[in-house]
This record gives C-alpha cells, sequence and structure tokens, in this order.
C-alpha cells in the first residue's frame, strides 16, 4: 500500500532515505499524527504524517491530505497501542478514573512535543477496575507512581497495586503545618469548615509555594521525573487537582510549555470532575439541608480558579524574579538538568 514516497508492507514502513533503502517496523511505532505546514507566500499548506518511535526517533513524510488520513488509519490497524492524533492533555477515558490526564501532545516553546504515555496526572489510583489495571500496564506501560497524599488519606484509600510498578510516597503537605487531622473527612471539611472553601485554597496554592517541606517534595519530584527509564510515571494527589496542579504547572514550565498552555491544561479539571461534585451534592442532600456556603464549598473542592495558578505564579515572580531562577533554586534544576528533562520528554 502507497502513501507519497513511502510503503506499507508486511508491518513495516518501506522507505528511501540518500538512496538507500529503510525498514521500520509499524510495531515500533508509538505516536504518529499529522503536520500541516505552511509553503511560502502562497498560503499554500503541505501535510505529512510524523512518526514517534519508542526509542524517541522521529520520521516525516509528506504526502497529500486524503493519504495521511489513509496512512494513519492503516498503521493504526497494524499497532493499535500506538497514540494517533495530538491528544494536548486530554483526558484518558479510564472506567473509574474521572480526572486522568496523558499530557503528551502539549506544544512547547521551541516547537517540540511532549511524548505521549510518558507523563500522566491523576487523582488516587483506589480500587481501580480491572478494565483500568490492564489499560495502565499495557497500554501505558506504567512503571512507576507518584504519590502526593498525606499518610492519612493514603491509609484512607490506598492506591491498588499494580505488579511491577513502582510505588513513590512523595507527600507535598507537611499535615502539622496545613492543620490536617486524622478526624476530618471529606464531607466534614465541606459541611461544617467555618471558612470559605475557595478562599481557603487560595492561600494554600501560595502557601505551597512559600513552604520549605512543598518544595521540598516538589523537588523531589522532579527528581524522581529525571531518573525515570522506562515506561509511563504516574503521579497524583486526592483530586488529581490542587497538588497536581501546581506540579504540572512546575513540570510544563521546565519543560518549556507556554503559560497559556499551562493555563489551559490546569483548567480542564473543572470538565472533569463536574460529575463528581454534582454527585456530592446529591448525597448531602440525602442528609441534610445544603445551604448555599456548602454548596459553594462543595464546588470549589471539585473545580479549580485561573486565581489559583496566577497566584502560584505571581509568589514565585515577586520572590525570585522569574520562573527560570525558580527552578534552579528551588527545585534544582541547572541548565544542564533541565535539558536532559527536555530530551527525555519532548520530540
Amino acid at each position: 500500500m502507497k502513501f507519497g514516497k513511502i510503503r506499507i508492507e508486511d508491518g513495516n514502513i518501506i522507505f528511501t532515505k540518500r538512496v538507500k533503502t529503510n525498514t521500520l517496523p509499524c510495531s515500533e511505532i508509538l505516536w504518529a499524527y499529522r503536520r500541516r505546514e505552511e509553503n511560502g507566500k502562497n498560503q499554500e499548506y503541505s501535510e505529512s504524517v510524523c512518526v514517534v518511535t519508542r526509542y524517541h526517533k522521529k520520521y516525516q513524510f509528506e504526502m497529500s491530505g486524503e493519504e495521511v488520513t489513509a496512512c494513519i488509519r492503516e498503521l493504526q490497524k497494524l499497532n493499535p497501542s500506538m497514540t494517533t492524533g495530538l491528544p494536548k492533555g486530554s483526558r484518558i477515558p479510564f472506567q473509574g478514573l474521572s480526572n486522568t490526564r496523558d499530557l503528551g501532545g502539549l506544544k512547547s516553546e521551541d516547537g517540540r512535543l511532549i511524548l505521549p504515555k510518558k507523563l500522566i496526572r491523576s487523582g488516587d489510583l483506589y480500587h481501580l477496575s480491572h478494565e483500568d489495571q490492564k489499560t495502565l500496564r499495557k497500554k501505558y506501560e506504567l512503571s512507576k507512581v507518584i504519590d502526593f497524599r498525606t499518610m492519612q488519606e493514603k491509609e484512607r484509600k490506598p492506591d491498588t497495586k499494580l505488579e511491577g510498578v513502582t510505588y513513590v510516597f512523595n507527600p507535598i503537605l507537611d499535615e502539622a503545618t496545613f492543620g490536617i487531622t486524622r478526624e476530618s473527612s471529606m464531607e466534614e471539611d465541606l459541611t461544617f469548615a467555618k471558612v470559605d472553601m475557595g478562599d481557603f485554597l487560595e492561600k494554600v496554592y501560595r502557601q505551597l509555594i512559600k513552604d520549605p517541606y512543598a518544595l521540598d517534595q516538589y523537588a523531589q519530584f522532579m527528581d524522581e521525573l529525571l531518573r525515570q527509564r522506562e515506561g509511563a510515571v504516574l503521579y497524583h494527589c486526592s483530586a488529581g487537582k490542587d497538588r497536581v496542579g501546581v506540579g504540572t504547572a512546575l513540570l510544563l514550565s521546565a519543560l518549556g510549555i507556554p503559560r497559556p498552555v499551562i493555563m489551559e491544561d490546569y483548567l480542564r479539571t473543572n470538565a472533569y470532575l463536574e460529575e463528581e461534585a454534582e454527585y456530592m451534592i446529591q448525597l448531602l442532600e440525602t442528609r441534610m439541608i445544603v445551604s448555599p456556603q456548602i454548596y459553594s464549598n462543595v464546588q470549589a473542592a471539585f473545580s479549580v480558579r485561573r486565581s489559583y495558578l496566577e497566584g502560584v505564579f505571581q509568589v514565585i515572580e515577586e520572590q525570585y524574579g522569574s520562573m527560570e531562577i525558580f527552578l534552579r533554586k528551588k527545585m534544582y534544576l541547572s541548565p544542564k538538568a533541565l535539558e536532559q528533562l527536555r530530551n527525555k520528554y519532548l520530540i
């Protein structure tokens, strides 16, 4: 089957480079997507298929738009596990994980893309379905889980253990510093808190960037990513929105992802946790009269606000002058370490 200047035969892509015939097994392809580039001043475009292998080699094959669509469809038939298109940090359709997302496809300022199936942000992994476990093990080749939760949260809802996966306990919050007690629960916090949950979270975000313990834990997170070898890393807190939200913003900043893209990824949480908020409201309505304050607290507990993350960036710029200086001084990411991190996760 011919597409532009390549052929797909016997499960391989056959192409010529420098007068030499090359064979690329489709089984080695990690990712295939369409690339469209403008040609000159005539507003004409060239289309091509970009192919990334599991060995981080990238190939680009120019062909017509119709051929691009047909080629990617054929490649996916031969290798159903490959990623196609540009996921751009989209939600992974799991059965029991509402806010689990692959950061693959997000574009850095230098034009590179985050590799899919390498960096996964999530809420807790409590009572994972068998199908979700299979997806993480087989499709994403999960090899490491980094848990941002406190010991209390970890004990209440322990992660489902997957064979062959390394689990790293890396609590971002110090329970004593943030006033966390073993007697409180999510429902009690929402219904009996005397503070506005939105205001409380606004302060927590700023405190995360000021607290020495939290900063050291985020630096440990970066170190774990640097030392990662094969497979995907999944990092999570309870809902996958606050501690993970800040950690993701720092990680994406280190990878050179533009600030608007970081904010866009952060705000996706609101759509993904909407059903969780509705469920909590319905549950509380069976037990009490839900006041406007309780309703507001529930909404805040299952959503994020632009101002939360803006507060994080503001503190960093006020105290360190720039994100680059912050990453060097507090995340211990030297220019060489930043380059290593980007080469590991960008293509």
